[in-house]
């Protein structure tokens, strides 16, 4: 059995790792093509592991406040994705 404060640990671990990634991606030797859309979605991914970590701490105010960021992220990702395939 684990708790609470363990799985707050695991989670902070998992955000700075994202963190992580996103710095490696921004330092790749040759840009990618889907570059731009990754970064956002790691940015949503670091966003809803925050909003986990801070519900588990019972800031629900500032949770909700990381589940919205999480959706403006996500809804970028969409208009990203459906301006390149309403280009095709």
């Amino acid at each position: 059995m684990r708790t609470s404060t363990e799985v707050v640990q695991m989670l902070q671990e998992a955000l700075a790792r994202t963190k992580s990634a996103t710095q490696a991606l921004n330092d790749l030797a040759i840009e990618h093509e889907y570059q731009d859309v990754a970064a956002l979605v790691i940015q949503a991914s670091a966003a809803l592991l925050e909003a986990a970590s801070l519900l588990l701490e019972s800031h629900d105010e500032d949770a909700l406040d990381a589940l919205e960021t999480a959706d403006d992220l996500l809804d970028e990702v969409y208009k990203i994705i459906d301006g390149e395939t309403d280009e095709d």
